[in-house]
């Protein structure tokens, strides 16, 4: 393994013919990169270990492993798919180009190669990688902001809020003045519950969870999840109904997450669903599944397209005014391919159905 001084970022090179490592290395190393020299498979793969490269350029045949084997290895020793791996062959049949791409391979060059071309090609997946790198870092900065102002408007907003509920508990006060106030309570109200909400499902959805699996009741664990939000399924004269109504499903899973995941569409039925309705709980077995129906609108194909990414607004509306961040089913679907739990989304005649069909090995 040997190693050469540059500039313009580091790329590893892992390749057991001499003459592609002189051209390469004379090559690159004219462009102010910094090479890596790997002959072998393992070579490489000890090589990311002690330093991370920028961009690797990867012969699909090493004398001790495939280039897709070290490709696939690379990504999951460093926990980072971002770092791109071009590969090199004198192999221009499709179904080994395929493979490599599929190996997590960026792109793929036939030798012999256009040195001005290969170069363009390892300059513009820099680029790309660093423009890539500086948008995740724009998010989070945006991310962080954003929790900063949600906190700092929850404090003005409380304020204004608990000065409104003052000034309502005046009896001397004019009816248009009593109406001002009123409307001025509902409004800071709704206001916090946003907020309280967007931090709330803000910090679930970027917190990873510690997963325990151990067998519990999926049953009772529903039967309670739907207690809590009888209250509010009352105050829009929306039935509940949980089928079958008794009996134990035993599951083998993390029991606070499917409690949120179970949380999160119970709430989200509730909100879309109109005054008077139904929103019905099935659960079976073989498979195990987990059913939440109910009688609102239902899913257009553009929602469904986007139903589960992090802050879509459905084309619908909560149909009482309630608070919708659009975070719930993100967090959902997290937490769902965290447990290997399918998800199936369905429009019937009425309203939207989401199903939970859980893995064979968790079935008890």
């Amino acid at each position: 393994m040997r190693k050469f001084s540059g500039d313009s970022g580091t790329i590893l090179i892992v390749d057991d013919e001499q003459a592609n490592i002189q051209l390469l290395g004379d090559m690159l190393a004219a462009a102010g990169y910094d090479l890596i020299i790997a002959l072998t498979g393992e070579d490489a793969l000890d090589s990311v270990r002690a330093r991370t490269p920028d961009l690797v350029l990867l012969n699909s045949l090493l004398p001790d492993m495939s280039g897709f084997a070290v490709c696939r290895a690379i990504h999951a020793s460093t926990g980072d798919e971002s770092i791109p791996i071009i590969f090199l062959s004198a192999d221009n049949d499709k179904k080994t180009i395929v493979a490599a791409l599929e190996s997590g391979g960026v792109d793929y060059v036939t030798k012999p190669f256009n040195k001005a071309e290969l170069v363009a090609r390892v300059r513009s997946h820099l680029e790309l990688k660093n423009t890539c790198e500086e948008c995740r870092g724009l998010l989070r900065k945006t991310e962080r902001f954003l929790e900063v102002m949600a906190h700092d408007l929850r404090n003005w907003l409380g304020s204004a809020n608990f000065s409104a509920q003052l000034i309502e508990e005046i009896g001397e006060i004019p009816d248009k003045g009593k109406t001002f106030t009123h409307d001025i309570c509902e409004s800071t109200s709704q206001a916090l519950g946003f907020i309280d909400e967007y931090l709330a499902n803000s910090r679930e959805a970027h917190t990873a969870p510690e997963l325990h699996r151990r067998l519990f009741d999926l049953h009772a664990l529903t039967r309670a999840s739907l207690s809590s939000h009888r209250a509010e399924a009352r105050a829009k004269r929306i039935t509940i109904k949980l089928h079958p109504d008794e009996g134990e499903i035993k599951v083998s899973s993390d029991r606070v997450a499917v409690l949120r995941i179970i949380e999160n569409l119970i709430t989200n039925a509730i909100k879309f669903s109109p005054a008077g309705s139904v929103v019905s709980v099935v659960i079976g077995s073989n498979p195990v599944t987990l059913s939440v129906q109910d009688e609102g609108p239902g899913f257009s194909i553009k929602d469904r397209e986007r139903l589960f990414e992090p802050y879509t607004r459905l084309s619908t509306r909560p149909t009482a005014g309630e608070v919708s961040t659009g975070l719930g089913l993100s967090i959902v679907k997290r937490l769902s391919d965290e447990l290997d739990i399918l998800i199936e989304v369905d429009t019937p005649e009425r309203g939207a159905l989401i199903r939970l069909v859980f893995p064979q090995r968790a079935a008890q």
